[in-house]
């Protein structure tokens, strides 16, 4: 079997079919390519949604329930099913443009010259990617099915190599956009760590092993902005902390990493990671109300450090650079970090908070 689609479903009613139905259109034959939707004990109609797909569609479409764990034991079990020779992750509320999974994998996942004719920028492949990484587009369809006659799933190749080089060049911490060699996920025991923002962890641990690298211009996945019940947008207070614990569990990974006495091959990736995690966990920090002890106790998670690295951080703008002092100074005042809440709550509240608690 030549891949294995792997759907994590909780809550996408709305957006469920639509997903389901653009993988039932990518020109692959039953048998080539599997569909492993985990409903990962979703509260909405997707079970039944799920069902009557499975149903219609037995030999490609294969359902797995189980009781909510989160994102990445959603991935996991789909992993542990899957028996394609890649592996591609779809979040069950974005989509993909016809035919792309069949012109990915005859273009990009095979060690040979490309047919004649083929416009890949003169790149040929010497052998079989670890990890493939496509395109993407955003849309802000709210569920409705955009009419896109013109998308089409062709590109060339940008870049073939060791995935290290490429990965601190141009960090990318998505795995939506990405076949991945099943054997060598296997081999090296890859899973996905059960905490938020496990995207980066599971890239990180992967671009560490050195896979060989395929990046091509395919723009084939449609990366939906309009769901409102996405975990990274939550604002509900007794979740955010749960995501400010999971960021320490990274920030405590990342400075073991650049820490060691060995000479860290992604020191640059791992920097960014950093500095990224610590900017997400201010800005969820000042969007949340907390009382001075709760305060004082996740500041701490940050360390001296940390608050000094993103104070060092310069923005290009002054009222980005306004912002950014004001809530650099949350960390170290309490009274200043209850000022910002009160702006971000009741007078930037239809715009900047939604825009940095969803980042």
């Amino acid at each position: 079997m030549k891949l294995s689609v792997i759907v994590p479903v909780y809550n996408v009613e709305k957006f469920l079919p639509r997903c389901l139905d653009s993988l039932l259109r990518q020109g692959m034959e039953v048998g080539e390519y599997e569909i492993i939707c985990v409903n990962d004990g979703s509260p909405d109609g997707c079970g039944k949604i799920l069902a009557d797909y499975e149903r219609k569609h037995p030999d490609l479409i294969n359902v797995i329930t189980q009781k909510n764990g989160g994102l990445s034991a959603a991935r996991n079990t789909g992993m542990l099913r899957a028996r394609g020779e890649y592996l591609v992750f779809i979040d069950s509320d974005d989509y993909v443009v016809d035919g792309a999974f069949r012109y990915l994998y005859d273009h990009f996942c095979q060690p040979a010259p490309v047919p004649s004719g083929q416009n890949l920028g003169g790149v040929t492949l010497s052998e079989k990617p670890d990890v493939l990484n496509f395109g993407f587009r955003m849309v802000f369809t709210d569920g409705v099915t955009l009419v896109d006659p013109d998308a089409k799933p062709d590109g060339e190749i940008l870049f073939d190599g060791d995935g290290v080089e490429a990965y601190n060049k141009n960090w990318d911490p998505t795995v939506w956009n990405k076949f991945y060699r099943h054997q060598f996920l296997t081999e090296h025991h890859l899973t996905f760590e059960i905490v938020v923002f496990e995207d980066n962890l599971f890239n990180f641990d992967v671009f560490r092993l050195h896979p060989r690298l395929v990046i091509v211009s395919c723009n084939v996945n449609r990366y939906e902005q309009c769901n409102g019940g996405s975990i990274m947008r939550t604002v509900d207070k007794e979740r955010v902390l749960v995501q400010l614990n999971d960021l320490y569990f990274h920030f405590t990974l990342m400075y073991r990493y650049l820490e060691s006495e060995e000479t860290p091959d992604l020191a640059p990736a791992a920097r960014r990671l950093l500095l990224s995690h610590h900017c997400t966990f201010r800005d969820k920090l000042c969007h949340i109300s907390l009382t001075r002890d709760e305060w004082s106790r996740y500041t701490r998670l940050l360390r001296p450090r940390g608050i000094a690295l993103l104070e060092r951080q310069k923005e290009p703008t002054l009222p980005g650079r306004v912002i950014s002092w004001l809530k650099n100074r949350s960390l170290r005042s309490y009274p200043i970090y209850r000022l910002t809440y009160w702006l971000y709550t009741y007078v930037f509240e239809g715009r900047v908070r939604k825009m940095i608690v969803g980042h």
